[in-house]
C-alpha cells in the first residue's frame, strides 16, 4: 500500500525566539542533523515517496529541500500568521490518502514510520505524560479508540508526535473540512482541535509510545537539555554575536528569556558566567521605521552623556549588546518629583548632542505620511479617510516652521519616542533613556510633547509637564509654539499605529489617544495662530 506525508512547517514558532527570527525551527540543527530533513530521510526509509512540506514563514529558506529530495514538493500556507495550523492540511487536503500527519520540529529516537499498520487503521501517536501538560489530552476506550480530546491535561495519555489517516478517515476529513473551514473560527483551530468536533464521524486510534521515542521540544532549554551542543551549531549570527562582544563560549550563553517582541525589535535577557545582558535583534519591518545610522550616533552619545550607559556595544546594522538593569522600579513621572525632574533633565541633556551628518532630519509630519501611505496597502486610501484632518495638520505645521524661523527656534537633537516605559528608574536612584531608534533632527519641545499627546492625560497635567522642561512658566510663544509643536507629534504616532495594523500588529496603545488629543486640540491651535 503507498503512503505519502504531510509536514507541516509553515509556523513562525516564537517560543524559539530569538533564533527563529533567524530561521524556521524545523531547520534548526539537532545532534547534528536538521529537524525536517531527518523526518524526511525517515519517511523515505519507510517507502513515503511522496512527502508535501507545508511552509509559510520564511518559505524560501525549506526551497532547497526539493533539489536536495526529489520525493519532496512544497506547498505555501501564507495564512501562517493568520490562521490555525488546520489551514495547512485545508491547503493539502487534495494530498490526504493514506497520509502521515507530521510536524517538521518532531525528533524521533527511531523511525516510528517502519511501524507494521497491518489493519490500516488511522492512529494518533501518544504517550503518557506525569504532571500537567499543554498538549492535546486524550481518553480512550478499551479497543484503544479515542473518544475525548481537549486541550491541556495531567498525568495521563496525550498526543504528542505525528498521525496517520487511512484513505476512508482521509475522504471524510476532506470533505467535511471543505464544507466547514470558513465557519466560525475553524480556520484558526488546530487539527486536533477540529478532529475532536467531529469524533463519532472519524475514528481515530491511541498508538501508544515510550515518552523517549518522540520528541517534541517546546522551549530552547527542551533543546539544549536533549543536545548540549545546540547553541554550538545553531548557525545563528546572535550567538556569534555574543560571543565576539562578551569573549565567551556558546555554551556559557545561559537563561535566554524574551522580554520583547515587538515590531522593529526582539529583545532577550540572557547570562554568561553570572552575569546578566540584554540582546536586541532587529525585527523584519525595523527598515521601514528606523534610521540605524542616526540610532548609532545618539545611542553612543546617550551613553557617554550618562543618558544609558547600560550600553555594550552597538552594530550600524541594528543589534545591541547591554547590560541587564537591575533593580527597576516603576518610573512615575506624573506624580513623583524626582522622576519627572531626572526626566525633563535628561530630555534637556538629549539636546546639548552635536548636531552632525549621521543625524538625521526628523520631520513629524513627513514622517508620519510615509507610514500612512505604507499603511495604505492594506487599510485602503488613508489619505482620502484623513483628508480634513491632514489638510488642518498641514496648516498647523506651516505656522510651526514659520515660527521658528522669525523667532529662531532652531531645531536640536530629539529622542522623539519619550514615554513613560522608555524612562528607567531602578532602587538605587539610578535614571536612564533607553530606546534611540526614533531619534533625530526635530523642534526642541517635540520630546515633553510626545509624552502628553500619548496618553489621555488631563490639560493639568500637560501644563505641569510643559512647565517642567521650561523650568518656569511659559510665554505666550512657548505655549503656543509647544501646542503646535504636539499636533505634528500627535499626527505621527497616529501614522505610527495605522502602520502597526497595517502589518498586525496592536495598534491601540498609540493610536486612538494621539488621535482623539489631535482631534480635541487642533482647530483651537489654527485659532491661536491665526489670531496673530
Amino acid at each position: 500500500m503507498e503512503k505519502n506525508a504531510i509536514i507541516m512547517a509553515a509556523g513562525k514558532s516564537d517560543r524559539f525566539a530569538p533564533f527563529s527570527y533567524e530561521k524556521p525551527k524545523g531547520l534548526f540543527i539537532v545532534r547534528g542533523e536538521v529537524l525536517i530533513e531527518r523526518q524526511i530521510e525517515q519517511l523515505i526509509e519507510a517507502d513515503v515517496n511522496e512527502i508535501y512540506v507545508v511552509v509559510g514563514y520564511m518559505k524560501e529558506k525549506f526551497f532547497y529541500l526539493e533539489q536536495k529530495y526529489p520525493q519532496v514538493q512544497l506547498v505555501v500556507n501564507n495564512t501562517y500568521g493568520k490562521y490555525g495550523n488546520i489551514y495547512s492540511l485545508y491547503v493539502t487536503r487534495e494530498y490526504l490518502k493514506n497520509t502521515f500527519i507530521c510536524c517538521a520540529d518532531h525528533y524521533f529516537l527511531s523511525n516510528p514510520f517502519l511501524e507494521n499498520n497491518i489493519e490500516n487503521k488511522s492512529y494518533r501517536a501518544c504517550t503518557y505524560i506525569a504532571g500537567k501538560f499543554r498538549e492535546f489530552g486524550i481518553d480512550y476506550s478499551d479497543a484503544n479508540i479515542i473518544t475525548g480530546c481537549y486541550v491541556g491535561g495531567k498525568d495521563r495519555m496525550a498526543m504528542i508526535g505525528h498521525a496517520y489517516f487511512n484513505e476512508r478517515f482521509s475522504k471524510i476529513f476532506r470533505k467535511t473540512l471543505e464544507d466547514e473551514i470558513d465557519d466560525f473560527g475553524v480556520a484558526n483551530m488546530f487539527w486536533e482541535q477540529y478532529y475532536a468536533t467531529h469524533l463519532k464521524d472519524l475514528t481515530l486510534y491511541m498508538n501508544k509510545f515510550d515518552k523517549n521515542e518522540l520528541l517534541e521540544f517546546d522551549s530552547i532549554d527542551d533543546l539544549r537539555q536533549f543536545d548540549s551542543d545546540f547553541l554550538l551549531n545553531v548557525d545563528s549570527e546572535i550567538v556569534n554575536n555574543i560571543c565576539k562582544t562578551l569573549d565567551c563560549h556558546p555554551n556559557e550563553i545561559k537563561e535566554i528569556e524574551i522580554i520583547q517582541a515587538g515590531l522593529t525589535n526582539v529583545s532577550f535577557k540572557f547570562s554568561v558566567n553570572g552575569h546578566e545582558y540584554v540582546y536586541r535583534h532587529p525585527g523584519g519591518t525595523a527598515d521601514n521605521l528606523i534610521d540605524r545610522k542616526t540610532e548609532l550616533y545618539t545611542q553612543y552619545k546617550a551613553k557617554e552623556y550618562n543618558l544609558d550607559n547600560s550600553l555594550i556595544y552597538m552594530d550600524k546594522t541594528g543589534w545591541k549588546i547591554s547590560h541587564f538593569i537591575q533593580n527597576i522600579i516603576p518610573c512615575d513621572i506624573i506624580s513623583n518629583e524626582t522622576h519627572l525632574k531626572q526626566s525633563m533633565e535628561a530630555l534637556h541633556k538629549t539636546q546639548e548632542m552635536p548636531i552632525t551628518d549621521e543625524v538625521k532630519l526628523f520631520d513629524n509630519v513627513i514622517e508620519g505620511k510615509k507610514l500612512m501611505a505604507k499603511a495604505c496597502s492594506t487599510k485602503g486610501n488613508l489619505f482620502k479617510e484623513f483628508e480634513e484632518l491632514i489638510s488642518k495638520v498641514d496648516l498647523v505645521d506651516s505656522f510651526v516652521k514659520e515660527e521658528r524661523e522669525k523667532y529662531g527656534i532652531e531645531l536640536v537633537v530629539s529622542h522623539n519616542d519619550v514615554y513613560e516605559p522608555n524612562f528607567i528608574s531602578t532602587t538605587e536612584g539610578d535614571f536612564y533613556l533607553i530606546d534611540w531608534e526614533y531619534s533625530g533632527i526635530n523642534d526642541p519641545v517635540n520630546d515633553v510633547a510626545a509624552i502628553f499627546t500619548r496618553y489621555e492625560y488631563t490639560e493639568d497635567i500637560r501644563e505641569k509637564l510643559l512647565k517642567s522642561f521650561y523650568n518656569r512658566e511659559l510665554t505666550e510663544l512657548e505655549h503656543r509654539h509647544a501646542m503646535g509643536q504636539s499636533i505634528l507629534t500627535a499626527f505621527y504616532w497616529i501614522n505610527w499605529g495605522l502602520f502597526k495594523g497595517s502589518v498586525g500588529e496592536d495598534d491601540g496603545f498609540f493610536f486612538l489617544p494621539a488621535y482623539r488629543y489631535l482631534v480635541k486640540h487642533v482647530d483651537d491651535v489654527i485659532d491661536s495662530y491665526e489670531e496673530i
